[in-house]
């Protein structure tokens, strides 16, 4: 049996390896946004220049050239849309979105949403990717909280654009490393009863502390499931309909930035 402290320690091992992930993201994020400053500048040239600088520097300078203001620098609090692909905001009580998929597109949300799905249905997401759609048959009965954000969040187009993250090798994070506006925590009943994860499985991934924030995990290797079997709070949503379009995934977002490009929820009756 793991002891707490040995729990405790790789779950901190796996922080870190969100903050590294993280990271990597925001220097690929960087760099495309510094390509595109050298398109605009090259188009707009001197002027671009003299109104890029002083902001470059920071700093905002009378008619004298003295500093009279710096400009405050923050650090925005990591989301799980990144935010060019970013839809609208509601704020307030979160509605049910249509189940037409006429939804709006959003992405921001300052409250959990209400319960949207019937536990007795039978629900279905298929993820778009590059190598093929990934099929995800829903557990709703076996964890309705954790597959009741999963459902809204898809049908408000959440996951639309997405990123696809090989986490570690097996374990593909489907969303970006921060919250939609706000933080829901994961109800310990959803975890599996017997602290397995079988190969196949998807997750909506828990972090420190118990919190949800709407990334699903596809596990597809049999490594990955005995890593999270060493702490289960994850609760388990669903499985993929096949294993091999998931190895795929998780293949291909292991070696180059990868994004889901639509996801889409059928449901029906038992």
């Amino acid at each position: 049996m793991v002891s707490k402290q040995e729990r405790t320690k790789r779950r901190v091992t796996i922080a870190k390896e969100q903050e590294r992930h993280a990271r990597a993201t925001t220097r690929r994020r960087s760099r495309k946004q510094r390509q595109r400053q050298l398109i605009v500048g090259a188009i707009v040239g001197f002027l671009a220049l003299a109104l890029i600088a002083p902001l470059t520097a920071g700093l905002l300078l009378d008619g004298s050239g003295t500093e009279i203001a710096t400009l405050a620098t923050t650090t925005e609090p990591p989301t799980l849309v990144d935010p060019e692909f970013a839809g609208a905001s509601i704020s307030g009580p979160t509605p049910c979105p249509a189940t037409d998929g006429t939804a709006q597109r959003t992405t921001s949300f300052q409250q959990a949403p209400q319960f949207c799905i019937d536990p007795a249905f039978n629900y279905s997401m298929v993820l778009d990717t590059s190598v093929g759609e990934v099929v995800i048959n829903l557990d709703a009965a076996g964890a309705p909280a954790a597959t009741n954000l999963a459902v809204t969040f898809a049908r408000y187009g959440v996951y639309d654009s997405a990123n696809a993250i090989s986490f570690i090798t097996g374990l593909t994070l489907i969303g970006s490393l921060g919250s939609a506006g706000f933080i829901e925590l994961a109800d310990p009943a959803e975890a599996p009863e017997n602290r397995t994860y079988p190969v196949g499985s998807v997750i909506m991934f828990t972090k420190i502390g118990g919190a949800i924030e709407g990334q699903l995990a596809i596990i597809s290797t049999q490594a990955a499931a005995d890593r999270l079997a060493e702490d289960p709070v994850h609760p388990i949503i669903g499985s993929v309909a096949d294993l091999e379009t998931a190895v795929a995934l998780d293949t291909a977002a292991a070696t180059a930035e990868l994004r889901v490009r639509d996801v889409t929820v059928t449901e029906t009756t038992g």
